[in-house]
């Protein structure tokens, strides 16, 4: 017990010395309380910038059009180029790892935004790049239209053969063969190649978008700062949760291989992304 004793005395002492004094009163330093640290602490001049203000809400919109097309792109595979247009089990897996590829040169993309400035801006300049081509693309399949499915499951259901998509078209009854389209795998090219476009574009975005968030956090005092950060992945977050259940609710009839009756075009989703990509 005593051992202890001694034991505790010691750490107390050795904290004691290890306070700063001030070296002319011979005093304690006074502690800064939280309301003193908060115009404290930031890495560069300048001042946080306001939630509401328009730099803000130019980045929300950013990111709510990145948290859509992320979480679109790759959830069109299976309803539309799966069942839809009844693509090759090769070809849809090429979509899903196209789509996904542009997020593999963000090393690239930040070295340019970086070092490679456009009319001398650094941000301003590839942001505009990336949604402009994002927005062109996404324009031309908004207006763009899939055609017929390669079966048309709805119809066959109204007229009475629900099994009629069931079976290959080569054993398919000839009274059954008017619902086929066997064009329709060939429709899905275009659309392949603007999505892969479209995620290579907006990357690019993302990286300057990125790095301006970055920017703005090293103006905020110490007490707040993340606070803009923690902004905008939220809203990228919510785009990204309201886009998988609108686009999974919504393409859910039988030409895209659910149950559904009520159904959504794939178009609408596009429209909303193209919308927030031209603020």
């Amino acid at each position: 017990m005593k051992r202890d004793r001694q034991d505790v005395d010691e750490r107390l002492a050795s904290y004691n010395h290890s306070l700063v004094q001030d070296e002319d009163d011979s005093h304690y330093v006074t502690m800064k309380t939280t309301t003193e640290l908060q115009d404290d602490g930031a890495l560069v001049g300048g001042g946080a910038i306001s939630l509401l203000s328009r730099e803000a809400m130019a980045l929300f919109a950013q990111y709510a059009a990145v948290g859509i097309v992320s979480s679109m792109l790759p959830a069109l595979s299976f309803p539309i180029f799966n069942n839809y247009l009844k693509l090759e089990g090769y070809q849809t897996a090429s979509y899903s790892q196209l789509v996904t590829l542009g997020a593999s040169f963000k090393v690239i993309f930040g070295l340019l935004s970086d070092c490679c400035p456009i009319y001398g801006y650094r941000r301003k300049s590839w942001m505009l790049i990336g949604w402009s081509v994002t927005t062109v693309c996404l324009t031309i399949m908004t207006f763009s239209t899939l055609g017929d499915p390669y079966c048309n499951v709805e119809k066959a259901i109204a007229q009475g053969r629900p099994r009629a998509c069931s079976t290959i078209y080569s054993k398919t009854a000839d009274e059954d063969k008017k619902f086929f389209n066997l064009d329709a795998p060939n429709s899905g090219t275009k659309f392949i190649l603007l999505s892969t476009l479209v995620s290579f574009a907006y990357i690019m975005a993302v990286c300057a978008s990125d790095a301006m968030v970055v920017e703005y956090a090293q103006r905020e005092p110490l007490t707040i700062r993340g606070r803009l950060q923690t902004a905008v992945y939220i809203v990228r977050e919510v785009s990204q949760l309201v886009t998988s259940l609108t686009t999974g609710l919504g393409l859910s009839s039988p030409n895209y291989g659910g149950d559904f009756s009520s159904r959504s075009h794939p178009m609408c989703h596009m429209q909303s992304a193209c919308f927030l990509a031209s603020l």
